[in-house]
């Protein structure tokens, strides 16, 4: 069985705002109490973690991210955390899944909602072919469906539309019992599992030049090492570690909405990632024509954060407090469009 085991594994990346279930989520996919999970004001995912378990004859990998589009964070720890998500989802995930919650949206999870339709469309269509919407308290939908959920906000709507209305429904608390049914997340699991099948065979596996570098970079670190006594599933978690240190290390100076940018496939965002990875020493200039003054950065893209969009301004990397400041018009500019970084991009490209 072997083979067969092989070709039925898949990878799955859940993403989404904190308090929207998304450990949960984790849980009730695995069917394992594997990611922790409570209610609290504050993240309880604090970092990026990842599952394994066995789920209808195949394996499972579930990896539970930080919550990226929440409205406080703590910037450098999202980040590195960010970047961790991106070893562990090498050398390629099967779907991302994003996880919002079945319930009354007011006009702030509306933003949230607004947020994300600017980050999907700015995806382009290789990510957004793997993509997939679960709504989590299932419970709440009082004999809808969830299509009819979905139906009644304009808005929600026409995110299920950009990611091919792919839409799926569980609840983390009262569907666990039932085996059979519209409310049963064995069912719901299932039908997931079965979304994740019929998309691979039409799209493929997602991957990008990002994910690419990052996997060539754990399998060389794994090929370097010295221990006889580790299994290759050992040195390969080894080796993560060292490169999760060796990323995070060289985009020190990078903003964070361009690292949840290239996290979530955005192509400019992938770009001025890449384009840093690849170059050992860089120190570009800008000049802010409004605030008549130059920009050091050593090392630096960025953006102000992912609301509004992701790539763009440049702020230093040993005078990061000043340049924000500085940099504010460049930042406001580089939210309406991604021509700014993709000249920085070129310049990096050309030294």
């Amino acid at each position: 069985m072997g083979a067969n085991e092989c070709k039925l594994e898949r990878r799955i990346v859940l993403f989404g705002k904190t308090g929207d279930g998304k450990s949960s989520a984790g849980n009730t996919i695995l069917r394992q109490q594997l990611f922790e999970s409570k209610a609290s004001p504050t993240s309880v995912t604090g970092d990026c973690s990842s599952a394994k378990g066995i789920v209808n004859g195949r394996k499972i990998t579930v990896i539970d991210t930080p919550g990226i589009f929440d409205t406080v964070v703590d910037e450098e720890a999202v980040k590195s955390e960010i970047i961790k998500s991106l070893t562990e989802m090498v050398p390629f995930p099967d779907m991302f899944i994003m996880i919002l919650k079945v319930g009354r949206y007011t006009g702030q999870e509306m933003e949230i909602i607004d947020t994300i339709k600017s980050c999907i469309k700015q995806c382009g269509e290789d990510i957004r072919k793997h993509i997939s919407i679960l709504f989590t308290h299932g419970e709440q939908l009082e004999g809808q469906t969830i299509e009819e959920f979905v139906k009644k906000s304009p808005k929600l709507q026409e995110l299920v539309d950009e990611c091919e209305g792919l839409c799926h429904v569980i609840d983390n608390k009262h569907w666990n019992i039932r085996w059979w049914g519209y409310k049963s997340n064995k069912v719901q699991v299932k039908k997931l599992l079965e979304t994740i099948d019929k998309m691979e065979k039409k799209n493929g596996h997602y991957t990008n030049e990002l994910l690419q570098i990052v996997e060539e970079e754990i399998q060389k670190e794994t090929e370097n090492m010295d221990e006889q006594n580790l299994s290759p599933e050992e040195k390969r978690e080894r080796a993560k570690k060292v490169v999760h240190k060796k990323i995070l290390n060289k985009l020190a100076g990078v903003a964070i909405g361009t690292v949840i940018g290239a996290f979530l496939g955005i192509g400019t965002a992938v770009a001025c990632v890449v384009t840093l990875l690849k170059k050992e020493n860089i120190t570009i200039v800008v000049k802010d024509a409004d605030a008549g003054s130059c920009v050091a950065a050593g090392v630096v893209l960025g953006t102000a954060a992912i609301t509004g969009g992701v790539v763009g301004g440049v702020t230093g990397w040993d005078e990061a407090e000043k340049a924000d400041s500085v940099c504010d018009t460049i930042i406001n500019t580089a939210k309406e469009s991604y021509e700014f970084a993709k000249t920085v991009v070129k310049i990096a490209e050309d030294l």
